[in-house]
């Protein structure tokens, strides 16, 4: 997959799966700004957080 392919898809999920998600908006209001607990759980729990992860590390090749 090109890079940009892969930027595209990440996009994709982010505004289709992401922008809505209800657990985010609950941790962004218990945390404030600590992303750091947000983005744990996306991307350690989140099956699409877990997916763009993945995504992500075909940018690096």
């Amino acid at each position: 997959m090109s890079r940009l392919n892969v930027l595209t898809e990440i996009n994709l999920l982010m505004n289709q799966k992401c922008k809505g998600c209800k657990t985010h908006y609950e941790l962004s209001k218990l945390h404030g700004s600590n992303f750091s607990k947000i983005d744990n759980h996306c991307n350690k729990q989140c099956d699409v957080g877990k997916q763009i992860q993945e995504l992500g590390k075909q940018l690096t090749k």
